[in-house]
């Protein structure tokens, strides 16, 4: 048998639009981010398969492990689901994906392509993707796949559960990111939204559709490189996730020093509560935002720019 390896990785993200209102089968707006998670397989001498991730403080970690859960269970998925039988192989695991930036969706994408490539299995991009989108779901028990979809496409895309995702071309976009310094856990944020959609109802649901009408208006907007006018549908969207609850001191402390300082609009970014706000600046107020994120408890991030390619593989044998 050849001696293989192969080396996949992919991207983190961020939303632009459509948080919480995606997971109701409205449209949303995601970029890849120029932050990205790699996974290497090649044979291993131990007729065993272990797993080394610096990132985890995991080292030749013998599968299947509690210490990576996600890793475990992508594994036994993939055995279970191609009738695979096991064989010794060594997986690790790098990444320079922030907290708030989708590592997670990255590691299931480039794990499994690792995976396909490794053991020749060849399903079609739209299968990989459901195949992905599914996996992930079951593991957390939510999720609209945007992530997921980010994470192969790369660039700027707009995603929809049951349609294919669609690249958007834009212009320059000079986002900036604040970061909280902290990862919220999503798990209680998407809780406490499911229990407010269940209490109200009908305000819920108004604030989900204007959510997918901001989406539409936002995509003609980057079509039509009308940054003023996305600045304003970002400020919207923010106001809205605030009616949900899932904004946060720091988080609108951020978002207002942004604005002040002369960005064109910002809003939180991802579940909420902590992670991170993107803000929407025009090159000339880059300095005065960048110092504005940094007067608050947050801290500006201004190295993240959108990432065009989405998943890379490299086949070595």
């Amino acid at each position: 048998m050849k001696m293989v390896k192969v080396i996949s990785s992919a991207p983190g993200k961020l939303i632009l639009f459509g948080e919480h209102a995606s997971s109701r089968g409205k449209p949303a707006i995601v970029f890849a981010v120029n932050q990205r998670l790699e996974v290497k397989i090649f044979p291993c001498q131990k007729h065993k398969i272990l797993i080394t991730s610096e990132n985890f403080k995991v080292y030749k970690e013998e599968y299947p492990t509690a210490k990576l859960d996600i890793v475990t269970n992508i594994l036994s998925t993939f055995f279970k689901k191609y009738n695979i039988a096991e064989r010794p192989i060594e997986i690790e695991i790098s990444s320079t994906i922030k907290p708030g930036f989708g590592s997670s969706a990255a590691l299931i994408i480039a794990l499994f392509d690792a995976l396909f490539t490794y053991f020749n299995c060849h399903p079609s991009k739209l299968e990989f993707l459901q195949i992905c989108i599914e996996f992930n779901q079951s593991l957390k028990g939510y999720g609209s796949g945007l992530d997921i979809a980010c994470a192969l496409y790369g660039g700027m895309i707009k995603f929809q559960q049951g349609r294919k995702p669609e690249p958007l071309p834009f212009e320059q976009l000079n986002f900036l990111v604040g970061s909280t310094g902290f990862k919220a856990p999503s798990g209680p944020i998407i809780k406490a939204v499911r229990e407010l959609e269940v209490k109200d109802p009908i305000i819920t649901g108004k604030i989900f559709t204007r959510i997918g009408e901001l989406v539409s208006l936002g995509e003609d907007a980057i079509l039509k490189n009308n940054q003023r006018l996305l600045g304003e549908l970002m400020n919207e969207n923010h106001k809205l996730l605030q009616k949900l609850g899932v904004s946060s001191p720091i988080l609108d402390q951020m978002v207002n020093a942004a604005r002040k300082a002369g960005a064109l609009g910002a809003k939180l970014s991802g579940a909420g509560k902590g992670d991170n706000i993107l803000a929407l600046v025009p090159n000339e107020r880059v300095g005065e935002v960048i110092q504005a994120l940094n007067a608050t408890k947050g801290s500006a991030l201004p190295e993240v720019i959108i990432e065009p390619e989405g998943l890379k593989t490299e086949k070595i044998e």
